[in-house]
């Protein structure tokens, strides 16, 4: 185990065959998840996506608090991400870890993206994606901004097969997909792109993510 619960990765991760290719502008919905530890309930995960005119706007709340053996633990995650078709437009996010805290904004200039981050401040390419793992072309990057602290991310993604995911009591088939980088993630994504799971492992204990809304309104790219 840990000297400190290190959970700082969690937000910040098609198909078919179930490869999707990425749209002008998101769907918008509400997608809610129970994170488990070793099997325990921890905390949720909710993203919920809207519309405003020609933005998009995604929020991302994840809470969490728990104990491994006599360390107990909090985490609080806040993101409000701002899309203008598929380019990322703004970033603003803060992510409390019992008490370290970390922060990131980003916003577009041209072809960049001005970061003001704990971990980095810079430009960075404008189309990059954040580690937020919503969008199904997430599988396709190969570097992720942190939604944490702004650093940039290498990932490796490779595509495992199909598996049979049961969502709100419906069996959904989705690609699974293994990212390989600062922390193994794997994510599945429905053939609409929707986003229906995820797990990784930190320090020797298994988080998974079991969805807890309907597919049918849960937002995609």
């Amino acid at each position: 185990m840990m000297r400190r619960v290190s959970l700082t990765v969690l937000t910040g991760l098609m198909a078919a065959g179930l490869m999707v290719a990425p749209v002008e502008a998101a769907t918008p919905g509400r997608t809610e998840f129970e994170i488990l530890m070793n099997g325990k309930p921890v905390g949720r995960h909710i993203v919920t996506v809207s519309k405003n005119a020609d933005t998009t706007l995604v929020r991302v709340a994840i809470d969490m608090a728990g104990r491994v053996g006599p360390i107990s633990f909090t985490y609080r995650h806040r993101c409000e991400e701002a899309w203008m078709g598929d380019q990322l437009a703004s970033l603003n996010c803060t992510d409390q870890e019992n008490r370290s805290v970390k922060t990131v904004t980003a916003n577009r200039k041209g072809n960049a993206l001005e970061v003001n981050g704990t971990g980095f401040k810079g430009n960075l390419p404008a189309s990059l994606l954040p580690s937020s793992w919503w969008r199904a072309s997430t599988i396709n990057q190969t570097n992720l901004i942190d939604s944490r602290d702004g650093k940039l991310s290498k990932v490796r993604v490779s595509r495992v097969g199909d598996d049979v995911i049961n969502v709100a009591g419906t069996n959904v088939r989705a690609g699974h997909y293994r990212m390989r980088g600062a922390v193994n993630t794997d994510l599945w994504y429905d053939a609409s792109g929707r986003w229906v799971r995820t797990a990784f492992k930190i320090a020797g204990q298994s988080f998974d993510y079991r969805k807890l809304t309907p597919v049918a309104g849960s937002p995609r790219e």
